[in-house]
């Protein structure tokens, strides 16, 4: 695997099962809304060697309307939906701050739980996500210090080795203070 930092940074491996995936959600999404992907798949799509069962999508949010034509069109894809909700159903989940699980029909994992933006950091992410290309496709990715600050706030051993994971690839790259804020916000301490 080759990864370039730099504006795109350049990720060039073979495909997994999950990044076609990904990139099959990533190519919906952004006919409708600006999104951004956090959580667990990005310190994979670096190569993490762990397993999820889910990928973490923030969108922007969209009118009833907007969000109607991306569902039908998900259904077109190949997609269902987890949640036993219509499409009005899904949408009202999005406004009361759920997410909504989106998968290839037939299958539960992988799945996308898409959800619009619910705090600050949701925000964050979504204004300042950076671009990462996967094999020559563009995908959307939280920026790396407050993807670091927010996997020490979750706290679990993955989380934390997650967070050291992304630490170590990028920290010649990192802004200091960017990270030192969002830990400070998040009220926790960067160990290293």
């Amino acid at each position: 695997m080759g990864i370039r930092i730099g504006n795109p940074i350049i990720i060039n491996r073979q495909l997994s099962e999950l990044d076609k995936f990904v990139l099959d959600v990533v190519e919906l999404i952004e006919k409708y809304a600006p999104y951004v992907i956090v959580s667990g798949y990005v310190t994979i799509l670096f190569g993490r060697s762990r397993g999820t069962e889910d990928v973490d999508f923030v969108m922007e949010r969209v009118s009833e309307q907007r969000f109607l034509k991306m569902c039908d069109e998900a259904k077109l894809r190949g997609f269902e939906f987890l949640n036993p909700e219509d499409c009005g159903g899904l949408y009202e989940m999005l406004l009361q701050r759920m997410g909504i699980r989106m998968a290839r029909q037939g299958e539960i994992i992988p799945n996308a739980e898409i959800k619009f933006p619910k705090d600050y950091f949701h925000r964050e992410a979504l204004e300042m996500r950076i671009p990462a290309e996967l094999s020559g496709r563009r995908i959307y990715i939280s920026p790396i210090e407050l993807q670091i600050a927010y996997k020490l706030y979750l706290g679990s051993d993955k989380d934390f080795e997650d967070a050291f994971f992304l630490y170590e690839l990028f920290k010649e790259r990192i802004d200091r203070r960017a990270l030192n804020d969002y830990a400070e916000r998040l009220n926790v301490e960067v160990p290293f």
